[in-house]
């Protein structure tokens, strides 16, 4: 019996210990419970809000949220600021009530309420609506009367939230003029007079195709999104634009990115400019109707002249990702292999892992100074082969080529090519003889032995 009863007092153990972890530890506390029962709107979730309306002397502002973005559609339509959308959520959930007063108690007339100052609408996620209607500021303090999804007793709460309600409607407006991250963009298309650039991002690389086909600068491009990311609208122009006076009837630079997510594709136009409150500023046109001034910084990394937009590095990569190194020249060849610690010779000698690192990296931050040259007639200096891991077992491991060849005059260009660029380029001879002489550099040095007829 006392085995059996053990048992018994177990499971029941067991039993209100899962019930209070599944159940008990969820429910608020006391304090809680308390908080929430203060609060103007109970049971109100902001993050369910889809859409808000305001009405107000001023007129209607109204806003939609469009996946986890917000826009404005009253009194016109631009994208807003989603951070001020949120705080004006949160000002309105985390109002606490003061004082309920029971219908019987006021009459809405003495409050302000039958002609309120403003009335909030929310649209939730559910189909349902949350409707706040503000009335008269109380006497001796800031405190406001409410009306609370049409009810008819009043609330009582602290004013302080009206500042978010009477917001000018710039104030709801994004000043970003392009939200984008180098992953988000598939493409980019820069436009100036007779210039016209194409890039592609293919996965962690990208590819100029016009004005002509080579790897383009990745740093570069990556700079241009990081400062279309940064531009900030300083003036917004809503009537009577006339896109001639802007410069914008024939832009001094045509933006059009394309999206990996299939989305709209963005469409920026940049006309001129003029000295504004934080400095220069350049009129824009984002799609087919919004026009404004917005910082100019961006039109510094555009000047660059196209041709300059290709990659100066050779081919660079990650010299951590290696797994294999060939260097063949006229006085010899080596042969290495990464075993996941030590760099090792054909013969298993381990090599010098930091001169093994500084010579790839070398060759992978290796710049070139010329393009387009001539197939190389001149003496080879030396091929390189790096191997690379295989992105999975069913194909082969990435092998990058470079061979070098002398210049065609003393003092002039070594010059190199690789695979994956069709395109001959010139690089500095140094750089070159770096990379291909001294192998058995790579060696560790052997200490001397003691002289055992020294001692």
């Amino acid at each position: 019996m006392k085995t059996k009863n053990l048992i018994i007092l177990a499971a029941v153990v067991i039993a209100v210990l899962a019930y209070i972890m599944l159940f008990e530890r969820h429910r608020p506390t006391s304090d809680e419970a308390t908080a929430a029962a203060e609060k103007v709107l109970l049971d109100f979730e902001r993050d369910d809000v889809i859409g808000l309306v305001i009405d107000r002397a001023e007129g209607r502002v109204r806003l939609e949220k469009h996946g986890e973005e917000w826009r404005l559609q009253e009194p016109l339509d631009f994208p807003a600021d989603s951070s001020v959308v949120s705080s004006t959520l949160g000002s309105l959930a985390n109002l606490t009530a003061d004082r309920r007063l029971a219908p019987d108690e006021v009459n809405s007339t003495d409050y302000g309420l039958e002609e309120p100052l403003a009335e909030v609408t929310l649209r939730m996620a559910d189909g349902s609506e949350r409707v706040v209607a503000v009335g008269d500021e109380l006497p001796l303090g800031s405190k406001r009367a409410l009306r609370v999804d049409g009810g008819d007793g009043v609330t009582i709460a602290s004013g302080w939230f009206v500042s978010d309600l009477e917001r000018e409607i710039d104030d709801w407006r994004s000043r970003e003029v392009v939200e984008i991250l180098e992953n988000d963009v598939a493409s980019i298309d820069i436009d100036s007079g007779a210039d016209s650039i194409r890039a592609v991002r293919l996965e962690d690389k990208w590819q100029l195709l016009r004005p002509l086909d080579d790897m383009a600068g990745g740093d570069h491009l990556r700079s241009l999104i990081s400062d279309l990311a940064s531009m900030r609208i300083g003036a917004f122009l809503d009537d009577g634009v006339d896109p001639r006076e802007l410069g914008l009837d024939l832009p001094e630079y045509e933006i059009t990115i394309v999206r990996t997510d299939g989305g709209q594709p963005l469409r920026l136009d940049l006309g001129v400019t003029r000295e504004g409150d934080s400095g220069t500023e350049v009129a824009c046109r984002r799609g087919d109707g919004e026009y404004f001034w917005a910082s100019e910084r961006v039109r510094t990394r555009l000047s660059k002249a196209p041709v300059l937009w290709r990659s100066k590095k050779v081919m660079p990569f990650e010299t951590w990702d290696a797994e294999e190194l060939r260097v063949t020249t006229p006085e010899g060849s080596i042969s290495l292999v990464y075993d996941g610690n030590f760099w090792l010779f054909a013969d298993d000698a381990e090599a010098d892992l930091t001169r093994v690192q500084e010579r790839l990296r070398a060759l992978a931050e290796l710049e070139a100074t010329d393009y387009d040259l001539m197939a190389p007639l001149t003496r080879e200096m030396g091929t390189v082969e790096v191997v690379f891991e295989a992105e999975d077992d069913d194909r082969e491991r990435p092998v990058l080529t470079f061979s070098f060849h002398a210049p065609l005059e003393e003092g002039g260009r070594a010059m190199v090519q690789v695979s994956g660029r069709d395109t001959v380029m010139g690089v500095e001879v140094g750089n070159a003889e770096s990379i291909l002489a001294d192998l058995d550099n790579l060696r560790p040095e052997l200490s001397q032995e003691p002289n055992a007829d020294s001692e």
